[in-house]
């Protein structure tokens, strides 16, 4: 059975495409197959597994303009379907068609994956809804710093509305703390006011600080590929173990 998780935060700058990329790379590397999918049109998560945007990608895809078929990339890390940077224009004219937050839910219908994993934009709009839509679950990257709450409520209010009306199978899988410093006294206060949150669930693996997450992405590669013995490779091992056990 296919399980779909989207990396979703409204915030820029929360390590979303570091998570959709190592984590999805962590899930094959375990034996699984993996597909994942670029909604944001910064295109970080094609770039980051070594392809360039072309003329087939996530929006040509929604539209039913190119096939599944036609629309998938095979990279080192994962299947992909990949974005580009008119994706913003293709979401225009999603959102004014009728059903569209089941589009990408249908398409995605018996594909033979045991995961999917979904780069959301940072935004709150027809993709990040389309996503959430077609996730079993959904996971929150987060950062121990200001403004670290920033759309949180808003994406706890929106997903709340998707399962009461759209998908009661929606889950948060759980907060993600990412770059996360606990020896400051700022982040220790972002982690205690999350525990003491009853209607958040915070997961056991924390991303720590690593220089080569962002290095490998630059280089269009995944941790595991990159530098194996890194921490940060270390910690989306421990992720994708968490993510197979939910």
């Amino acid at each position: 059975m296919t399980r779909t998780v989207s990396i979703t935060n409204n915030k820029g700058g929360t390590s979303k495409t570091t998570t959709a990329l190592n984590l999805g790379a962590a899930l094959k590397r375990a034996g699984h197959r993996v597909l994942a999918i670029d909604l944001d049109a910064q295109c970080n998560l094609t770039l980051g597994a070594g392809h360039m945007p072309g003329n087939a990608h996530a929006g040509t895809f929604l539209l039913g303009e190119t096939s599944f078929e036609e629309t998938l990339v095979e990279t080192e890390s994962f299947d992909l379907i990949p974005s580009h940077k008119t994706l913003l224009s293709y979401e225009y004219r999603i959102n004014t068609e009728p059903d569209s937050a089941f589009f990408l839910k249908d398409y995605l219908f018996n594909k033979q994956y045991d995961f999917i994993v979904i780069d959301c934009p940072p935004s709150l709009g027809a993709l990040t809804v389309n996503a959430l839509v077609a996730s079993d679950f959904y996971l929150i990257p987060m950062q121990g710093e200001n403004f670290a709450y920033v759309g949180l409520n808003e994406i706890l209010q929106l997903t709340a509305k998707i399962k009461k009306r759209l998908n009661p199978d929606l889950e948060l899988a759980g907060i993600l703390l990412s770059k996360f410093d606990h020896r400051t006294k700022f982040a220790q206060m972002v982690y205690a006011k999350l525990q003491q949150n009853t209607n958040l669930k915070l997961l056991k693996s924390h991303i720590r600080q690593d220089v080569t997450l962002m290095e490998c992405a630059a280089f269009g590669k995944n941790i595991f590929a990159y530098a194996p013995e890194s921490r940060g490779a270390k910690d989306f091992d421990a992720l994708c173990q968490e993510i197979l056990a939910l």
